[in-house]
């Protein structure tokens, strides 16, 4: 089922691998935008250095290859950021996202991953919600706590793991 959502200030839509031409292309043209050398500095190598349709192109395939994508829009419908969630085992999601810059420190992050895990409590069957934050990344950290996520140990690369249980709505 494909997960899509909205909040008081954001829609979200997961993006599916038969997406139309004339919005693969927006996307594609909006990727390099939003993920510029400031928004990815604690990311995984691939998310660097996205500058082009074709190097975005690429960095889109992967992620819809590996991941649940989903892309975030604001009331007028412009895309300012990602969520993803590589699922392991139907059980935990792995989760990351990221705004562009323009966006951030308005809450929009919090509102977004709030939202996700209370559509994700009705709709899928997944127990943990994980989340990976490079030590250095301070805002992304304080704002899983503040949303339930307990801290785990950091590995070896210094990233701290974050853990949410999912709420199961009793029937």
């Amino acid at each position: 089922m494909t997960i899509s959502f909205a909040t008081q200030r954001l829609r979200v839509v997961e993006v599916v691998g038969g997406l139309a031409l004339s919005e693969r292309s927006v996307l594609l043209v909006r990727v390099p935008e939003i993920l510029t050398p400031s928004v990815v500095e604690n990311l995984p190598p691939y998310f660097h250095g996205i500058a082009s349709g074709e190097l975005a192109e690429v960095w889109l395939d992967r992620m819809l290859l590996e991941s649940r994508l989903l892309q975030v829009k604001t009331e007028r419908d412009e895309i300012i950021g990602f969520l993803f969630a590589y699922v392991e085992n139907e059980s935990y999601a792995h989760i990351g996202y990221l705004l562009a810059e323009e966006y951030w420190g308005k809450g929009l992050a919090s509102e977004l991953v709030h939202g996700f895990i209370g559509e994700v409590a009705k709709t899928e069957s997944w127990l943990k919600l994980i989340g990976g934050v490079d030590k250095s990344n301070v805002a992304s950290a304080k704002l899983l706590k503040k949303l339930g996520f307990v801290e785990q140990s950091a590995d070896e690369s210094g990233v701290l793991f974050y853990e949410y249980t999912i709420p199961r709505l009793q029937s």
